[in-house]
């Protein structure tokens, strides 16, 4: 019976020293999973301050930003301004933008399902009276070849072609504006023109993308399915044709030859 109550016990042990295990390497490997896609800032006029990106030459000098990473997960973050000074009576423009350092832009042509809410604003560390209007997001913002997300809290600028006056213009700022916000469905960046999905946009891409227009041009039955050619069109016309094999083979070149690759959906102008 001894034996038997030590064989127990020792199996026992090695099972919850298992389970340790097992648990750490679980949470490690989400831990490696998670991976920086870009950064929130706060931009904007409050007065005589203003803020419009890092290294913007229309930047004050007597406002501190602080921006927040944003992560491949469901989250909820924090991005602010800090001012010194006489400080502010009013708040002419204010925005929310997200930002990359690489071709996937934090925008709904990169995550589709991507949604973001403010949920709320502090001035001077003290929450104020706020509802996030229905038209604050603009989801698709493109300018100088960059794409990003702008969830406006005051924008009578009419930028993105809308008004958002979640705030109210003759809010006084002495030394702090932070907004909390929550940012979900940031799902993987979509592999534009990797359609056999290997991590890899090259000539057996081309192929298959040649293959598939040809069929299409004969009269023959598509073998795409949605996300294939979601994929495949790189022009964003809804339909695959010679112009796609043009931009695919055109990114293959410029990937040979070490040059910056368009990104895609390319904008046609």
């Amino acid at each position: 019976m001894k034996t038997l109550k030590k064989v127990a016990a020792v199996l026992a042990a090695s099972m919850a020293l298992n389970a340790v295990a097992f648990t750490g390497a679980f949470s490690a490997s989400a831990e490696e999973n998670v991976t920086v896609i870009g950064t929130a800032s706060l931009k904007g006029q409050m007065g005589t301050y203003n803020y419009w990106g890092e290294g913007n030459t229309g930047n004050s000098e007597d406002l501190t930003n602080k921006p927040v990473q944003i992560t491949n997960e469901d989250k909820q973050y924090t991005a602010s301004w800090e001012i010194t000074g006489d400080g502010t009576g009013s708040i002419e423009f204010l925005m929310l933008e997200f930002d990359t350092n690489d071709d996937h832009f934090i925008t709904k042509d990169t995550y589709p399902d991507l949604a973001i809410t403010i949920d709320s604003v502090k001035v001077d560390g003290n929450e104020i009276d706020y509802k996030m209007s229905d038209n604050a997001v603009d989801y698709k913002y493109y300018a100088n070849d960059t794409g990003t997300t702008r969830a406006y809290l005051l924008n009578t600028w009419n930028a993105s072609g809308r008004k958002v006056t979640d705030i109210s213009a003759e809010t006084a700022v002495a030394q702090s504006v932070e907004v909390t916000f929550s940012v979900a469905n940031v799902y993987a960046a979509l592999p534009y023109g990797d359609l056999n999905e290997d991590g890899a946009v090259d000539t057996i891409d081309l192929l298959d993308l040649s293959l598939e227009v040809a069929q299409k041009g004969a009269g023959l039955p598509a073998t795409f399915d949605d996300r294939k050619v979601k994929l495949a069109d790189l022009d964003d016309s809804g339909d695959l044709d010679s112009t796609d094999i043009y931009y695919l083979l055109l990114h293959i070149a410029q990937s040979g030859a070490g040059i910056t690759v368009d990104p895609f959906p390319v904008t046609v102008k």
